[in-house]
Order: structure tokens, then sequence, then C-alpha cells
């Protein structure tokens, strides 16, 4: 199945849901996507097809949210404030809706007793094929 085919099907898909409003489709962009709204929080999601990395970044967070149950009412609550105060729009100058999870994870892993780890390594099963994509050349095994 090609990218636009998935995405057509997704867009089919999230049109038929209840928990979904606002559904549309973007897909002369650069990265076509498609844009729902989610009823019960409000929040704005993107689906993409075809970005490898963006698939490793939210197997990454799924895993964080596993360790640490907080994490998701956390993200929710903050990107809920920045639509408050009209900053979550990329659109208009504001900040990208994945950038209030990454200040989330930052701040439980800076506090002095760390709430999540620094690095997950091992735990999500990642492959050394991906280190590349972050730039991760030397690193000692589970030395998080």
């Amino acid at each position: 199945m090609t990218q636009p085919e998935v995405l057509i099907q997704v867009l089919g898909i999230l049109k038929n849901r209840p928990e979904y409003s606002e559904v549309e489709s973007d897909f002369h962009s650069k990265v076509p996507a498609v844009f729902c709204r989610d009823r019960s929080s409000g929040l704005i999601c993107k689906v993409s097809a075809g970005n490898d990395v963006a698939c490793l970044t939210t197997n990454h967070l799924a895993a964080l949210a596993k360790l640490e149950p907080r994490l998701v009412p956390l993200v929710l609550a903050f990107r809920y404030w920045a639509r408050l105060c009209h900053i979550d729009c990329q659109a208009e100058g504001g900040i990208p809706s994945y950038s209030f999870a990454l200040m989330v994870i930052f701040f439980l892993q800076q506090r002095s007793d760390p709430v999540l780890p620094v690095y997950l390594g091992s735990w999500v099963g990642e492959s050394q094929k991906y280190w590349i994509l972050f730039n991760i050349t030397d690193r000692k095994k589970n030395n998080y």
C-alpha cells in the first residue's frame, strides 16, 4: 500500500469515528497528512505516513508513558494550557505540539530524583540501525 493510499484510508476511518471532529487532509504539503480534533480533549491530531523517525519517536514516547503513568496527563494538561495561551499552532508561529511532550519529558528526567530515565536503550528494543538517525555514535550498552 502506498503512502497516499494509507492516508486516504486513515481519512475515511477518522471521518467515521465519533471521537474525532474537523477531519481534514492536506495532501499537497511537504509532508502530506490527515488532521483531526479529539472531541474529548479538543486537541488536534496529525497523522502522516512513511516517516520512520516519527514512528521511532512515537514508540519511545509510548515506552516512557508505560514507565510513568503521569506522563500523558501532564503532556495533555501542558498542551491544553498552550492552546489557551494561543501558542500551540505552529502554522501561526507557535510551538509544535510535539515540543510540549519533549518539554514535559525533559522536566521529569531532570528532577533531583528523576522520574524518567534519560535514555531507554534496550528497554524499548531499538535496533542499532536506528542509532544513526539520532546521531548516537558512542553509547555503552545499558548505560542510562
